[in-house]
């Protein structure tokens, strides 16, 4: 199955709840597709874990844009099961990404002193994976019974939105979503974030913006998927790594200090390794922020170049052929 990133079949005239009840049903199977391939085949292939959440994002993402066609309790509902399959899948995710990150450092090629470490922190990590998979089917157990059946009538439920400015058409929708995510970005990064907090914000704000392009492309010409799209990509990309090596120096820095307490005298075997991994970290953030610099030069250029009102369509237009 396709991981259902472009919408397609719908033009700037259609209206918004007919655009919202086609949009949800592609959303949401999704993560009907991937939900029991996550819980049951995981090990098999740790993809279908980060399809899962990022489905569970997109969703969201989809939720958001069409939350005034929606009756109040059912989007309540519906948001309530996707975050708890999205935390679910992300523990289980940001495990999986610690535990490639240290075979990766491990192929890299590491001195005897720091072998230790690193068979200690491989067998650590296959445990806390575990235990976020028991997570994972617990969360699946719980909230999938739920969101399989909301998520089934919710589409269907869709209604023109209510009040006099409120749009009518999908296109109406995209300039009204789509300039505030615009709006949102680029303030984040005209302020130049430096610590892996504000970073990981701004990352969060390029997330709603690309998942939300993906929705709403069909709207407006070749360069908001050709250039635009790309660029915020791009930057997710970077901020995700800035990311990864944040989550993973503070947890070999909890963990150091938990070993140092409880088993002292096997201190001295670990800590070369451990410390080594988190100045590897630490200086991964610092890479990070460079790049973020470097891409900020670049999206200046994209913004001005490929303002959102210009590439608008004004009428009708036949979709784009699915890649």
């Amino acid at each position: 199955m396709a991981d259902g990133k472009w919408v397609y079949g719908l033009t700037t005239d259609a209206a918004v709840a007919d655009a919202a009840r086609v949009v949800l049903a592609a959303r949401f199977e999704v993560i009907r597709h991937y939900l029991p391939l996550a819980v049951e085949m995981s090990d098999d292939d740790p993809g279908y874990v980060h399809q899962l959440r990022v489905g569970t994002r997109r969703a969201g993402t989809a939720l958001r844009a069409f939350a005034p066609c929606l009756p109040r309790k059912r989007l309540k509902a519906a948001r309530r099961a996707l975050r708890g399959l999205r935390q679910a899948a992300g523990d289980a995710r940001d495990w999986d990404v610690f535990r490639a990150g240290l075979v990766k450092a491990r192929n890299r090629g590491v001195g005897d002193d720091a072998r230790p470490a690193f068979d200690f922190l491989l067998g650590y990590a296959l445990g806390e994976r575990a235990a976020a998979q028991a997570r994972l089917v617990e969360a699946a157990a719980e909230v999938g019974p739920g969101y399989l059946a909301d998520t089934t009538l919710l589409p269907a439920r869709a209604r023109p939105p209510k009040g006099d400015g409120s749009p009518r058409t999908f296109g109406d929708l995209a300039d009204a979503h789509l300039g505030r995510l615009f709006a949102d970005l680029s303030a984040a990064v005209a302020a130049d974030p430096e610590s892996p907090d504000a970073l990981h914000q701004l990352r969060i704000l390029a997330k709603r913006l690309r998942y939300a392009v993906e929705i709403f492309a069909g709207c407006y010409g070749p360069p908001l998927r050709a250039e635009v799209y790309p660029a915020v990509e791009r930057l997710q990309e970077v901020l995700g790594r800035v990311q990864d090596a944040a989550v993973g120096a503070a947890r070999l820095e909890g963990l150091r200090d938990r070993l140092r307490r409880a088993v002292p005298d096997e201190w001295g075997r670990l800590g070369p390794g451990v410390e080594g991994l988190i100045g590897d970290r630490g200086a991964a953030v610092g890479a990070g922020r460079e790049a973020f610099r470097a891409w900020r030069a670049d999206w200046e250029r994209v913004a001005a170049e490929y303002p959102l009102g210009s590439l608008r369509l004004e009428r009708e237009r036949t979709p784009p052929a699915a890649s």
